[in-house]
């Protein structure tokens, strides 16, 4: 039996019927099961790389034949993602899946419910625009990115952008802890956000065309939100600098407990500024 043959049939049905993918430097890979088995419980983006092909399609035929199970292969798959957008010519377009864009650092990521993997179904547009399948508010997407784009044709769910330095996000909206621990970079939010957006930010720009959920710019240091509508209770608590901008009104206890940094509205709600130690609230119109 020749080598490959016996190859072929040590792994049948291991490998998801993907064919063996082969390194530059001469070492081989079985598949994604391969990848994230020679990986640490807790997989950095180095290691990701040094083991990942070089060669950008590649990258992606390993992407469309993952089905990762958990935490840790999430996060290996969402690596191989920007790795792969970094490495191709034009923008990647994938189905949105938890910690796609996982440390992007350039190129474009598309997520988009229409985009199907070679030989899926249940997927895809019918001709007249509506989508087959549901989409998946997927989680965790475009954390710790330092450059490049992502762009989110739908809802996302949690943690969007989270501890992000550079780089830029969009999404139709998002669900809670949105761009948590922000540094830098911008994000763009076309309709409305979830609660506790932009915790503990030092940097960064956000624009919310919809409404903001509770405790918006919790801790907030440095950087700029700015949303179109209304904002929930506790905007800007415990926050000590940066810029908080409103076309409507907040919610009750705005600047609660605030020691620095600007909020500005249309109005607030009751309590609004109680415990200050610094900081101003302005009500937009006043003179």
């Amino acid at each position: 039996m020749s080598l490959s043959g016996f190859m072929g049939e040590a792994y049948a049905g291991k490998v998801r019927g993907e064919k063996r993918l082969e390194e530059k430097r001469g070492e081989f890979l079985l598949g994604f099961e391969d990848l994230a088995q020679r990986l640490e419980e807790r997989p950095k983006r180095a290691e990701v790389e040094a083991l990942a092909p070089r060669d950008g399609e590649t990258i992606l035929s390993l992407v469309h034949s993952a089905s990762p199970k958990g935490r840790r292969e999430g996060m290996i798959w969402g690596i191989l993602t920007s790795l792969a957008a970094e490495r191709l010519p034009s923008p990647l377009v994938i189905q949105p899946q938890d910690y796609a864009g996982l440390e992007l650092r350039g190129g474009t990521i598309i997520l988009d419910a229409k985009a199907s993997p070679p030989g899926s179904k249940g997927w895809g547009s019918d001709g007249s625009g509506q989508v087959r399948g549901s989409w998946n508010r997927a989680h965790h997407l475009g954390e710790r990115i330092s450059g490049g784009r992502l762009v989110v044709r739908g809802g996302a769910g949690d943690y969007l952008g989270q501890e992000m330095v550079g780089g830029g996000i969009v999404a139709a909206s998002c669900g809670d802890y949105a761009f948590r621990n922000m540094r830098g970079g911008w994000g763009v939010v076309r309709g409305d956000a979830g609660n506790y957006l932009a915790v503990g930010n030092s940097g960064g720009k956000i624009a919310v065309k919809g409404r903001a959920g509770a405790r918006a710019g919790w801790l907030m240091r440095s950087g700029r939100i700015r949303v179109r509508r209304d904002a929930g209770e506790y905007l800007g608590l415990m926050m000590s600098g940066g810029e908080i901008s409103l076309l409507g009104k907040a919610g009750a206890r705005a600047g609660w407990r605030m020691r620095g940094g600007l909020i500005e509205a249309e109005g607030y709600g009751p309590q609004a500024g109680d415990d200050s130690v610094g900081g101003r609230l302005l009500c937009r119109g006043d003179p």
